[in-house]
């Protein structure tokens, strides 16, 4: 089954290669950005530029274009995580994929939306913006798990952010290869 991983705002860089570097290659990366890491100088320009650009609908539709209506493993992260919410509520996702999303924060937006597949959307403890515990009653269906991993912030599965939690981030990949094999 083909593998997507849709990055967060900060997009592919070589440590997030490295950390699933054991699912081989049948992992595509994909990112909001042409290329590897983002084009802007800080996060704050990034998520601003990412808006500005109706980033969200065509982060959605470069997923829908690389999964081409198959089953599929997806992974996402924040704005990945996001993305993916989306798509997998749309009539593009083959209902035989499995999602796992982490700490899409922006799913708040879109809690009317519900998968098509089999979704655990797993959420940081402490969130800037909103309280993760609020959105998951509203969430959890048929289709979607939910959790909130303690003592966690937004960030923790990303090698390059502050909030980067290296041994559960290993951990998560490890269940996450565990799934797939």
């Amino acid at each position: 089954m083909k593998i997507i991983i849709a990055t967060d705002i900060h997009g592919v860089n070589q440590q997030l290669r490295a950390l699933f570097q054991d699912f081989g290659n049948e992992v595509t990366f994909l990112s909001p950005w042409h290329g590897d890491g983002s084009p802007y100088d800080n996060e704050q320009e990034a998520v601003a530029a990412f808006q500005a650009d109706h980033g969200m609908e065509k982060y959605q539709q470069q997923i829908a274009n690389e999964a081409g209506n198959a089953p599929t493993i997806l992974i996402g992260f924040s704005v990945g995580a996001t993305a993916l919410w989306l798509y997998t509520a749309s009539e593009q996702c083959h209902p035989q994929s499995r999602a796992h999303l982490y700490y899409g924060s922006r799913i708040r937006d879109h809690q009317h939306r519900i998968p098509r597949c089999q979704t655990k959307v797993v959420f940081a403890e402490h969130e800037a913006s909103f309280q993760p515990a609020d959105i998951v009653a509203n969430i959890t269906h048929v289709h979607v798990e939910c959790s909130i991993i303690a003592g966690t912030h937004h960030g923790f599965m990303n090698p390059r952010s502050p909030n980067f939690r290296e041994e559960l981030a290993r951990r998560e990949v490890k269940y996450l290869s565990s799934l797939i094999q």
